[in-house]
């Protein structure tokens, strides 16, 4: 069966199945999940755990041997398959792409892993909890044999990814779970911080639980639990430039790169920025209605506010002009010999955009 989130616990409480397949692209919820279940199986006497990492050249049978050995320590025992990549939707390869499924250490014995796990899903060892733990997968996997089999035979649930929409609402829950009290803005404050990245949220609400308790958390307290993060000091880059600060840009990317943030990472920052920025300018070149142009980038509360003064200052054109010149920086980033010349462009963007003369010319070939 598949499970939806908020229905683990009430499935938990009417007892085990003998094998639960947890995937999908949320690394935290994952582990939260997987988590919860291992409590339950201790709680139900499942005290012993093997581990098997399916990495290239895993040998399946170490699978078949650990569902058919007795335990050593414990009547009951949970054996977890790791899957980093999945095995795929079970359809027949070719020999090309057999070999590269080898490399990529799902394939080699894809097919029998399969054919192992659908015999587990048959005839369930006893006293054996089996846990498959694997990434993203495809529909076509979530389709497959295999799948289909250990789903039938227990339960399955998989996180897509929390979308931006969806991120207050979470976050919001997440408080609530943590017994704090957030106000709106500090909810959209975090929001903005940390977007993509659940861990570090899930974090950031543990340490205001330790640092203020029984108090109501608004965007100051957000921003002093993150002041040191590297996610918060992306964002206060972003600030600078929006605010047409520019010794302050400057200053703040040193200080990015002196703690070894990777240029990759602080360019989707950027990029993700500079897109909300031009569409909130495309927006205001056509209505002049700057609450509306920042509602229609999805700018609210405290987060709209550096946009203001960036949008009284700067036209639409400019901004689409930044977000091509980001491309060729990122691209540049990510050779050899071009990360110490994609630092310098980004510099002289985000000066640029800061209010600089030159954001109005094209970008440099």
């Amino acid at each position: 069966m598949q499970l939806k989130p908020a229905q683990l616990a009430p499935h938990l409480k009417q007892g085990l199945k003998p094998v639960y397949v947890v995937a999908g692209e949320e690394p935290l919820l994952i582990q939260e999940t997987l988590d919860t279940i291992r409590a339950a199986a201790r709680k139900d006497g499942y005290s012993e755990r093997e581990v098997l990492e399916v990495t290239p050249g895993f040998q399946w049978n170490r699978l078949a041997e650990a569902c058919a050995s007795l335990s050593l320590f414990a009547s009951r025992r949970i054996i977890e398959l790791h899957i980093p990549r999945g095995l795929g939707g079970g359809r027949a390869k070719s020999d090309e792409e057999s070999d590269g499924a080898e490399e990529s250490g799902t394939g080699g014995g894809a097919q029998e892993g399969a054919k192992l796990l659908q015999q587990f899903a048959a005839s369930p060892p006893p006293d054996t909890l089996l846990l498959v733990v694997a990434g993203a997968l495809d529909k076509r996997a979530q389709g497959s044999a295999w799948f289909t089999a250990l789903d039938g035979a227990g339960a399955s649930l998989y996180f897509w990814p929390v979308r931006p929409e969806e991120l207050p609402a979470w976050i919001t829950a997440r408080f609530k779970s943590a017994g704090l009290d957030a106000d709106a803005e500090a909810v959209s404050e975090l929001a903005e911080r940390t977007e993509g990245n659940l861990l570090a949220c899930a974090q950031d609400i543990e340490k205001m639980k330790l640092l203020f308790p029984n108090t109501r958390i608004g965007v100051a307290q957000v921003r002093e639990v993150v002041a040191d993060s590297a996610h918060f000091e992306a964002f206060d880059l972003i600030d600078k430039m929006l605010a047409g600060d520019g010794a302050g840009t400057a200053r703040s990317l040193a200080r990015i790169r002196e703690e070894g943030v990777p240029l990759p990472q602080l360019m989707g920052a950027v990029t993700y920025s500079l897109r909300q920025w031009a569409t909130a300018a495309v927006a205001y070149a056509k209505t002049r209605n700057l609450e509306a142009a920042l509602a229609d980038a999805r700018l609210f509360g405290a987060r709209a506010r550096p946009y203001e003064a960036a949008l009284r200052r700067s036209h639409g054109m400019p901004v689409l002009r930044a977000l091509a010149r980001c491309a060729k920086i990122d691209r540049l980033s990510k050779t050899t010999d071009g990360k110490e010349a994609a630092w310098e462009d980004l510099l002289e963007l985000l000066l640029a955009a800061a209010g600089k003369p030159a954001f109005n010319a094209p970008p440099r070939s």
